[in-house]
This record gives C-alpha cells, structure tokens and sequence, in this order.
C-alpha cells in the first residue's frame, strides 16, 4: 500500500477514536462550549456546544489528508523519502497529541479550566517526543527546524537538529519534573517551549561561525 494512503488511513482511525469519544460525552457537555483557553488555563472564548464539540475532529481530519499529501508536494532535493519511517512516527504523535488535547478540552468544558498537570504532562510529553525524532530528519521544507542557514547548508541542519534533538528531550525531562514537583506549570512550559526556539539561534550561530570562518581563510 501506498505509504500516504496507509498514513492517511491512520489518521483516520485516530481522528474516529475522537469522534466516538466525542459522541459518547456529547450528552453531558454543557450548551456552551469552551474553545479557547488563556495562558494560566481559564477559558476565554466559547462556541455553541454543536459546534464546539466537534471543532477538533475537523481539526484532526485536515491535519491528517494534509500530512498525506505533503510527501508528493516535497521537491526531490529535499525529499521527504530519506526519513520516511520518522515522518510516519512524527504523524502518529501528532494525530495522538491532538487526541490527547481533544479528550483534555472536552474534559474542561464543565469547569471551564483546563486541568494544569494533565495539559502541563502532555505538553512535555510530545515535546519529548519531539526532539526524540529531531535528529532523524533530513533537510526538507516542511519538517524541524526551518531557517534559512539550516535549509542551506546541510552540515547547518545536521548540528542544529542535534542540538535541538538533545535540547528537546531535556526539557521535557525538566518541565515534568516542574509540574510532578508542584511547580509553577508556566515554567515548566516555558522551558519546554524554549527548547525549539533557541536552536533557531544556533542555527544562526553555526552559519556566522562557519562565514568568519571562510572569510579569514581567503583573507
């Protein structure tokens, strides 16, 4: 089978899990439903509860016809191909984090507040998962860490998602052990988040060291 049509398939079955989900609690959600949550996790903005409900099985439909076509559109220079079983793992994390944040939302449509240990462990769990698979990818358009130095060069992109890759997994570690502690879940995302924000900079980093370098040599 066609590896887009079998990941494609995939995300189907996922993204029905949330429907039937969805279906199953569907009763008891109240009639207006939370679709937006601010940064300490308090509901800002709601829909109406038909609407509400299913806005993320869309979500995750589109996520997963977009994932399948993605591969065909990616030149052959920087195909999608060389990494093939990372991007199938990356696809089935992605549709499964979404799952993950689908079940937690509808959770806290009564209480209107998302739970900040269940969101806080998620969150860590897929940047984890993240960086785990970083250092897997090869230079395409689409997947990691998208500059204009790692895109470029690709000893720029192979020290960069290396760093990233080590940077990610890190942490998460840390911003678990935050929440598990009972530390501010802020924190702990802020930390986590950081970790595919710096490797930018890095990137940019790599490419003036690399500049310098040249320049002095052919002066």
């Amino acid at each position: 089978m066609n590896p887009n049509i079998r990941n494609f398939i995939g995300c189907l079955v996922i993204t029905g899990l949330a429907a039937l989900y969805t279906a199953y609690v569907y009763p008891t959600l109240p009639d207006q439903i939370p679709v937006h949550f601010n940064a300490v996790g308090e509901a800002d903005r709601y829909d109406a509860k038909g609407s509400g409900a299913w806005l993320m099985i869309w979500i995750m439909a589109a996520t997963g016809a977009l994932f399948a076509v993605l591969p065909a559109l990616s030149p052959k220079t920087k195909s999608i191909e060389p990494f093939r079983k990372t991007y199938d793992l990356l696809i089935y994390g992605i549709m499964a984090f979404l799952l993950g944040i689908h079940i937690i939302t509808l959770g806290a449509a009564q209480t209107a507040h998302l739970p900040p240990v269940a969101f806080g462990l998620l969150m860590c769990a897929f940047f984890g998962f993240l960086g785990n698979l970083l250092g897997k990818v090869t230079p395409n358009y689409y997947v990691g860490i998208r500059t204009p130095w790692t895109l470029e060069s690709p000893e720029n992109w192979e020290r960069t998602h290396r760093f990233a890759a080590r940077l990610s997994v890190v942490s998460a570690v840390i911003g678990a052990l935050i929440i598990l502690a009972g530390g501010p879940i802020l924190v702990a995302l802020g930390i986590v988040i950081s970790s595919l924000i710096l490797p930018v900079g890095y990137s940019f980093w790599l490419f003036k060291q690399t500049a310098d370098s040249q320049n002095s040599q052919s002066t």
